[in-house]
């Protein structure tokens, strides 16, 4: 029933309503009738008829422009933060392909660095995405969440990273272990990516354009020593 209300209770309803009224007056009214009171009321039914309709036809102009600035408003805050995205893809997978290089060493037996510093490979930051604040909400809720997600992870991922600079050693289970967080930081990168910007691309030098979504998540994978033989 409460359905039922809210679709009489529009004014298209009502317009109706209203127009098949005066009609109805129209065709049935006889000698026992005014007809100048006939013609008066069917008057006044038109006309608020056509006062609903206007108002109808305006207020979902209103509602259809303001839809149409909020998808302008997302198009433009994902286009300016999926270039700040792709900075930080490019040095997640730079960090990971010097960690990876480290685990493939270790479980080839080769000596660990007796000092390391991570800073030149540490996540980037995202200071423009992070300024927004509110301008955010913009968003819809899936990304807004991913975005959340995914500067929870990289917090993570360059804490580990600070502590083993901290300590100045790298073993073989740290450098695993900094591979994987920097790997789960890749995987949640391309989920933003799927719902900010899933055809960008970035080109390497020397190399083609690729899909900064496929980039990712071959570099997401297990570190593999690059002769084939297995770690």
């Amino acid at each position: 029933m409460k359905a039922l209300w809210r679709v009489m209770a529009g004014e298209p309803m009502w317009v109706i309503a209203l127009v098949v009224v005066g009609l109805a007056l129209l065709r049935g009214q006889s000698a026992a009738f005014d007809v100048a009171a006939t013609a008066s009321l069917v008057g006044a039914l038109f006309g608020a008829a056509a006062i609903l309709a206007g108002n109808w036809i305006n207020r979902r102009r209103t509602q259809n422009q303001a839809a149409q600035d909020l998808e302008d408003q997302r198009a433009k805050l994902k286009t300016l933060i999926a270039a700040e995205l792709v900075n930080v893809a490019v040095g997640l997978m730079s960090g990971k392909e010097y960690t990876d290089a480290a685990v493939i060493s270790g479980r080839a037996g080769a000596a660990m660095p007796n000092a390391v510093d991570l800073t030149l490979y540490l996540p980037r930051a995202m200071p423009f995405t992070d300024s927004l604040g509110a301008q955010l909400l913009a968003l819809d809720e899936q990304t807004i969440d991913v975005l959340s997600t995914l500067r929870s992870s990289l917090t993570a991922t360059r804490a580990q990273m600070q502590d083993a600079s901290a300590e100045g050693r790298m073993g073989l289970l740290r450098a695993e272990a900094l591979s994987n967080g920097q790997a789960h930081s890749m995987g949640v990168l391309v989920d933003v990516f799927k719902r900010v910007a899933p055809d960008r691309k970035f080109q390497r030098e020397g190399e083609a354009a690729e899909l900064v979504i496929d980039m990712l998540t071959k570099a997401a994978k297990p570190p593999s020593d690059p002769r084939g033989i297995a770690t």
